[in-house]
């Protein structure tokens, strides 16, 4: 099921996390990663606009800023960078870690919590988003395909080949 749907809220993320896999990852409540991971949302470097739920996640999720320097430039980051921005909840030393503290966290969650409370409570939490989710998403497909069409699409991709800057008409 989708990670908004999910029961348990929790997503260890150990490895890179760039374009849709990192849109896919804000849909989870709790996001615990390795300093050296590298995140980004780079639809713009590609000549798209975010897909994989991104235009909706990451405005919900972020803070203002955040969300508009991550989308606007496309840039990767460090999970260390991430834990600063509010990206992640927690940002381990290595890779070996993020299980080892994910499964911390979800033991707090499970020792210390009501199950039905907790479940009860990530649906009230997620209910607003629920409400208008669909529309947004909807609206992130047809700009998709929007830039999908576009010269900017081919350019961009062009650019990203070659290692060069796009220059666009």
């Amino acid at each position: 099921s989708s990670g908004i749907n999910a029961e348990w809220p929790l997503r260890p993320g150990n490895g890179p996390a760039i374009g849709a896999g990192f849109c896919i990852s804000m849909f989870c409540d709790l996001r615990i990663t390795a300093d050296d991971a590298k995140l980004g949302a780079n639809f713009v470097k590609v000549g798209i606009s975010p897909g994989m739920g991104g235009s909706f996640t990451l405005p919900q999720k972020l803070n203002n800023q955040v969300c508009n320097d991550i989308t606007l430039t496309g840039r990767t980051f460090s999970g260390k960078e991430a834990e600063k921005m509010g990206v992640v909840l927690k940002s381990v030393n290595s890779r070996s870690m993020v299980l080892e503290e994910s499964l911390k966290l979800a033991q707090q969650i499970v020792i210390s919590t009501s199950p039905n409370a907790m479940k009860e409570t990530v649906k009230l939490l997620r209910a607003p988003y629920l409400a208008i989710m669909e529309a947004q998403l909807q609206q992130e497909a047809q700009a998709q395909s929007r830039c999908f069409a576009s010269n900017d699409f081919k350019i961009s991709l062009a650019s990203v080949k070659n290692k060069t800057l796009p220059v666009f008409d």
